[in-house]
């Protein structure tokens, strides 16, 4: 199999850092979900949360493009017919 190319490993490294933002952001949000917990803490966590989905939803869609590329549909077909030759 072809090994990837700079720009897929770049992508594929800011993808898994995204991610890993917000499951740290998750972690955290959990973490201050307490009754003491000031008002402007909360605000300041939810705006938080909501540039993390952002960001996390916008991996999604990069990723879906990537996967839909006529490139990797051509590579799709090709493997597919290649399995079904067996």
């Amino acid at each position: 199999m072809n090994e990837p190319s700079g720009e897929q490993r770049i992508m594929d490294r800011t993808e898994a850092l995204v991610i890993n933002a917000a499951r740290n952001d998750a972690a955290y949000a959990l973490a201050m979900a307490r009754p003491e917990v000031s008002r402007a803490d909360l605000c300041s966590l939810i705006r938080k949360l909501a540039t993390a989905v952002q960001d996390v939803a916008q991996v999604a869609e990069a990723r879906g493009a990537r996967l839909n590329s006529p490139a990797a549909i051509a590579l799709e077909t090709a493997l597919r017919e290649a399995l079904s030759a067996r």
